[in-house]
């Protein structure tokens, strides 16, 4: 657990603010503000709370999303992501309704927001005992696809998501990502790494044009939805977000050892294409393979440059850091 959340009167904090934003509120309780493991970009508790308003006893499960003191996503923006789900649940994708955002860190020592905390099974790329069932997965992975297709079918203007930075026609949706990821690594890197400089020359070179910019949401994969009574319940994990290319996130879906087996390809891409109404592109998903991959090398280089120096103390972060550093010739060499 990071030192934020091992301070001293923490659930109290907590407490105190909820109390703050549910004014009709009396004798408001936390009964459970519990850190959960798992995840490597957002420090996450469950919060159980209750409290009397007109004459009965009232309660609700949230889940708060903090900023770590050191992460894979430096530097940290809680209000990018809220607006992001506060825009797409709005518009019909199933996501957590999120409740409040606070950017003062002294309310609780980081930037923080507040969603519903939604039960059921959130499945994960490596368990083989689901991959094989195929009486599990396959409704797994046509709503996947389905999901995948509305939240690039989504009117991103009419939700005013805008605010996530619109590339301009043609090239412009990978030399915009091209240059978010020239900021990522000026900013992570304390050497100069010549295969990362041999990468993005060649994704310059190569840009290809997008005849179409939607929605993209960044991490799409097994283990970032949760599956609930026949159904996904809620997507999760929209840091990643960006207004580009769709064939970012079909390149996302096909990575290896994260998609496990949810992959849009074959059968599930040509059901993507009828959902969505988006032809596939196989060059430009090969394309986008290479700068995605390229991202999760630098999403490695900030993981272990916070642990290196310091505002970071979770050894998964050094985890991330070493695989990330094994995959740079395999991403040198898919640039041909």
């Amino acid at each position: 657990m990071g030192a934020v959340a091992e301070t001293p009167g923490f659930g109290e904090r907590v407490r105190a603010f909820l109390s703050s934003k549910i004014p009709t509120a009396s004798d408001l309780r936390v009964e459970r503000c519990e850190r959960i493991s798992g995840g490597f970009s957002w420090e996450i508790f469950r919060i159980e709370a209750s409290w009397r308003a007109g004459g009965e006893r009232r309660a609700a499960s949230y889940m708060l999303r903090m900023a770590p003191e050191g992460g894979v996503l430096e530097p940290y923006d809680a209000e990018r992501e809220f607006r992001t789900l506060e825009a797409v649940g709005a518009a019909g994708i199933p996501v957590p309704s999120v409740h409040w955002l606070e950017k003062d860190a002294s309310v609780l020592g980081a930037e923080f927001y507040v969603m519903d905390y939604v039960p059921g099974e959130v499945p994960v790329p490596w368990d083989q005992a689901l991959a094989s069932d195929a009486s599990r997965a396959e409704p797994m992975h046509r709503q996947f696809v389905e999901v995948v297709a509305a939240i690039h079918r989504l009117d991103w203007r009419a939700a005013g998501l805008d605010f996530l930075g619109v590339p301009h026609e043609g090239t412009g949706a990978a030399l915009q990502e091209i240059e978010h990821c020239e900021r990522v690594y000026e900013r992570a890197s304390s050497q100069t790494y010549p295969i990362v400089g041999e990468v993005l020359r060649w994704l310059r070179a190569n840009a290809p044009s997008t005849d179409r910019i939607t929605l993209v949401h960044g991490d799409c994969r097994v283990g970032n939805f949760i599956w609930r009574d026949g159904r996904i319940a809620a997507f999760l994990d929209w840091e990643r977000a960006f207004l580009g290319d769709p064939m970012a996130d079909i390149a996302w879906t096909r990575s290896p050892g994260l998609s496990g087996w949810s992959a849009i390809d074959g059968a599930m891409g040509a059901y993507y294409e009828q959902q969505s109404g988006i032809r596939i592109d196989e060059t430009r998903v090969r394309y986008w393979s290479v700068l995605e991959g390229l991202k999760a090398f630098l999403i490695g280089l900030t993981a272990l440059t916070a642990f290196t120096e310091g505002r970071g103390h979770d050894l998964r972060l050094v985890t991330i850091g070493r695989m990330a550093h094994l995959s740079l010739p395999t991403l040198l060499e898919a640039t041909g």
